[in-house]
């Protein structure tokens, strides 16, 4: 299933570009193979904060054992690692090295279970009445290099190896790493040691990384002014739980700056609280539908296509315990803790 696609952008810079086109091919093949899935989940182009440090993800696989991250790296040429896992990379003939994209992704998966970790009670349930952690789960990287690169690993150490793949071979990668146990293969499924999520840890923990999945900020210009409140907006709902009062707040274009912070917004209608929503993705307010998916109600966006889920914590007591529930051209988010009651979204 696909949880967050990759979303429509384009540069000035060729060679960005080409990065930009080579993270689309390997987003097309998993979408190809996943999107039908409900034990594999993809999240493309997601960026993720802790403790001061953040990591920009461009496929991140969540399954039913663990997380799988992978690098998407557009190369022209030929590509050389060594045995000391070092790379490098020709261009028009001239050889020069290159930082090692397994290194990377190793390294964005670690802050990814840093944040993880650090909410597993949240997250995970109790076995014979002790907490479950993240411990014990497969934690993996690939890199998906462009399909016309040439790739020489003849002398990278294996495990460096098996990590490197082309664009067209990524899903089958993915496949073997996994190794889901068809319903034939009992003895193999009886002998499987890995600890697995149920189903309703899986949907707290794409739910998590849906929250806290955010966009960099935008130069401040007049033409985008209106944009970049909303994406500050956005970021100040999905990064904030500690706001227990919500306000209104209107910004001039002068008040625009990318270090600007504010308090979750809202507006306070009678004994309900109303909710603004807008695209996690792009920050966009307007052209949102409402969608039903397998986690809930969302809302897609039509400027760039992406999924926003209405489920949030609770405003008034931080609670988790939420529910999205929908009447007529209304949908309520209703707090199972202290009862509060919230407009979230309402069909135009």
């Amino acid at each position: 299933m696909i949880l967050k696609d990759k979303t429509q952008t384009s540069s000035a810079s060729i060679k960005m570009d080409a990065g930009i086109k080579q993270e689309h091919d390997v987003a097309f093949y998993l979408r190809r193979a996943y999107k039908d899935r409900d034990n594999v989940m993809v999240f493309n182009d997601i960026r993720l904060s802790h403790a001061g440090e953040h990591a920009q993800i461009d496929h991140l696989i969540v399954y039913s054992y663990g997380f799988i991250v992978v690098e998407s790296k557009s190369i022209r040429g030929e590509v050389q690692v060594n045995e000391y896992s070092e790379w490098s990379r020709s261009y028009k003939g001239q050889w020069s090295g290159m930082p090692s994209p397994i290194k990377q992704a190793e390294l964005q998966l670690a802050l990814l279970k840093q944040l993880l970790s650090a909410h597993d009670s949240q997250l995970l349930g109790t076995l014979l009445g002790m907490q479950q952690g993240f411990g014990g789960r497969c934690f993996d990287v690939f890199c998906a290099i462009s399909s016309d690169a040439i790739i020489d690993r003849s002398k990278a150490p294996i495990d460096v190896a098996d990590k490197l793949v082309k664009s067209e071979f990524v899903v089958e990668a993915l496949d073997k790493k996994m190794d889901f146990k068809t319903f034939f293969q009992f003895k193999a499924r009886l002998a499987e040691n890995r600890p697995s999520f149920t189903a309703q840890e899986l949907t707290k923990i794409c739910d998590f990384i849906l929250a806290h999945t955010s966009q960099p900020f935008a130069p401040c210009t007049e033409n985008n002014v209106v944009q970049q409140r909303q994406v500050i907006v956005k970021e100040a709902i999905s990064e904030t739980d500690q706001v227990s009062e919500w306000v209104s707040h209107e910004l001039k274009p002068a008040e625009i700056l990318p270090d600007t912070k504010l308090a979750q917004v809202a507006h306070i209608k009678g004994p309900h609280h109303s909710v603004a929503v807008t695209c996690k993705h792009c920050g966009a307010a307007d052209g949102l539908t409402a969608q039903s998916g397998r986690y809930g109600y969302f809302v897609q966006c039509g400027n760039c296509g992406g999924n926003t889920p209405l489920k949030r914590p609770c405003p008034v007591c931080k609670s988790q315990n939420t529910k999205v529930s929908k009447s007529q051209s209304v949908f309520t988010l209703g707090c199972q803790a202290c009862n509060a009651s919230m407009e979230v979204f309402r069909l135009s």
